[in-house]
């Protein structure tokens, strides 16, 4: 995994956006701190390419890396990226905002902020889900018209 150096984000924000994922539950994530997320995750580049396809926007790539990820014993800078390219994710797409409700009660956090980070996830999964079947049921609805 390496920087690409000719992006927005200095060197300092993209550390703190890397840890974003163990420290601040979904509803933190103004559209400003999102756009720190996905700056940082657009600076990075890999040799292995189902992590580059993760990094691109490729969704089912950055689910399965992530739950392909051991419990860690201590967060490494290696879980970070792979946590911060899943939560770029979980912004928009359901399942990988289950996938990171998933892995963050598997991760070496205290437990209560454990627990409050993978609850809010989840219901942003069910926010998303909710949004997704109701967009669906109005675009049929429109079709019948």
């Amino acid at each position: 995994m390496r920087w690409n150096e000719n992006g927005g984000a200095t060197r300092s924000e993209r550390h703190r956006a890397l840890s974003y994922w163990r420290k601040l539950p979904c509803e933190a994530f103004e559209l400003e701190m999102q756009d720190e997320v996905l700056s940082c995750v657009a600076q990075m580049a890999s040799t292995f390419d189902d992590m580059q396809r993760a990094i691109d926007g490729d969704v089912t790539a950055a689910i399965d890396i992530a739950l392909k990820l051991d419990t860690p014993g201590v967060i490494t800078a290696s879980v970070d990226l792979t946590m911060t390219v899943l939560l770029r994710s979980a912004f928009q797409d359901a399942d990988a905002a289950m996938a990171l409700s998933t892995k963050l009660l598997q991760m070496p956090l205290p437990s209560i902020d454990r627990a409050k980070l993978a609850a809010s996830w989840r219901l942003h999964n069910v926010y998303l889900t909710w949004r997704s079947r109701r967009s669906a049921s109005r675009n049929r609805s429109r079709r019948r018209s």
